[in-house]
This record gives structure tokens, C-alpha cells and sequence, in this order.
């Protein structure tokens, strides 16, 4: 006895969807991220993300077949982004002890970067290695920043107990140059774009030695398998190095 007319469309279509689904393209694997306003690492250029991290993120992604699309967005709302799963990955990322509860880091480092303090042109502080020295100093940070272990712990301890916060780099910026208060850690790369940007290169030096040199990376979300996209990373993040395209994307920001 031949099926009714509905039963036999409803099988068609499902037939229809799984062919569909076998034909589906790539975008199919397109892949959510999120990053803050990190310049020249990650940032909104005419309504189009760039820079270094970004490049190599979306080379080494590329190679294994995922297409990437990136939010700009404050750090404390991209943190809690990808850790409730609203996106597949986040960067770039210093790893911290609290973060890896939540965040699947790649192995390979996404870009080092070096951790300096910044001061007014004019400022009396200077630094030996010694934070607790500038335990008197009002220090700026962009909220829930990670500047490495050492100024880190520095904050939590309570051996820096004056910060100010801020909800990007930009504004940090700004608020040093204001004098609003009288040390800024930052990453170098990030400093320096900021403070062209303000036309204040010559209004700030960055104190020596540096702080720290950390690894910062791409970090996938806990709130799903990601092992995977991990992996396909890391694999084409050392294909990059290799055949000397990482090199490529530096150089091209260095100029």
C-alpha cells in the first residue's frame, strides 16, 4: 500500500536536508571569536578586524578548513563570552590559573609580548625590578587585563593597593597622559600604538628593565569539545613558522 502523500514529502524532504547537508560548504565551519581592542595585535580597521594576531589566527585556522569571524569587544564581556560558549575562542590570552579552569589553550604561542611600565616624560619614578618600591604609586590597568604573574600577584597581594581601571587601552592611555595616575603597565606594541594615536610619543617613556616577556596565546571555550580546534591550531601555527609566513605577518606590522 503506498504511503500517504504527507508521509512520502516529509521523507523527501529529510532526504532533501541530508543532501543538503552532505553539500553543505565550508562556512558551514565558521568559526566565532571574540578579542578586545588590542592594537597592533587585534583591531577595528573601517569596520574590519586587523592586525598581527589577528592575521595569524585566521592563516592558521584557514589551513585546516575554518572560517573565522571576530567581535571586538571589552575583555571582561569577551572573557564572559567564551566562557559561557557564546564563542569558540578568544585572544589573544596570557594563561592564568583562573582562566584554564574555563579556557583550552593552545599549546603553540600565539604572539610573545613584553610587559613594561609607563610613565609621564616628566615623572621621578624609575624601576629596578622591584614593584614594591612603587607600592606608593597609583598604577592604571584596563579591567581584567592580565599584565603577567608579576604585576598580577603585585595587584591581588595588595603590594600595588592604588589601581585605577579602565575598560580599554585607549583609555588608559589617556587617563596617564592626564595624569590621572602615575604608572601604566602595558604591552609594549600596545603602549606605543595607543600613545601615536593620542600624538603623545613624546609625552611618556617606558621605564627599563621591562617587567615581564609572557606567552600569549589563543584559548578555546571549556563549555564544549575543543580539542579539536586546538589541535588544528597548533598545527598550523608551526606549518606558519616554518615556511616563514609567521615571520611575514610581523614584518608587515613592523613597517
Amino acid at each position: 500500500m503506498p504511503r500517504p502523500f504527507s508521509a512520502r514529502l516529509l521523507s523527501s524532504s529529510i532526504l532533501a536536508a541530508g543532501l543538503l547537508a552532505v553539500a553543505a560548504p565550508a562556512s558551514a565551519d565558521q568559526l566565532r571569536m571574540v578579542a578586545l581592542s588590542f592594537p597592533p595585535l587585534i583591531y577595528d580597521d573601517g569596520g574590519m578586524p586587523a592586525g598581527i594576531a589577528f592575521d595569524i589566527v585566521t592563516e592558521a585556522m584557514k589551513s585546516s578548513g575554518h572560517s573565522v569571524t571576530v567581535e571586538i569587544m571589552p575583555w571582561a564581556r569577551a572573557l564572559d563570552t567564551v566562557r559561557e560558549g557564546g564563542a569558540d575562542a578568544i585572544f589573544t590570552a596570557y594563561k592564568t590559573p583562573e582562566r584554564e579552569q574555563f579556557l583550552n589553550y593552545s599549546t603553540q604561542v600565539l604572539v610573545p609580548q613584553v610587559v613594561s611600565l609607563f610613565v609621564a616624560k616628566d615623572s621621578p619614578v624609575s624601576f629596578d625590578g622591584d614593584l614594591t618600591k612603587l607600592a606608593d604609586r597609583k598604577f592604571g590597568v584596563v579591567n581584567q587585563i592580565s599584565y603577567g604573574s608579576i604585576v598580577d600577584d603585585a595587584i591581588k597581594t595588595g603590594v600595588l593597593p592604588a589601581v585605577e581601571k579602565s575598560n580599554d587601552s585607549d583609555s588608559n592611555v589617556k587617563k596617564l597622559v592626564s595624569g590621572r595616575f602615575d604608572v601604566m603597565p602595558s604591552n609594549r606594541y600596545v603602549a606605543q600604538y595607543f600613545l601615536k594615536q593620542a600624538g603623545a610619543l613624546d609625552k611618556v617613556k617606558e621605564l627599563t628593565p621591562a617587567v615581564q616577556d609572557i606567552p600569549s596565546y589563543i584559548a578555546f571555550t571549556k563549555a564544549r569539545d575543543t580539542t579539536k580546534l586546538r589541535d588544528d591550531f597548533d598545527k598550523g601555527i608551526a606549518a606558519m613558522r616554518a615556511s616563514g609566513a609567521y615571520q611575514q605577518i610581523l614584518d608587515k606590522y613592523a613597517r
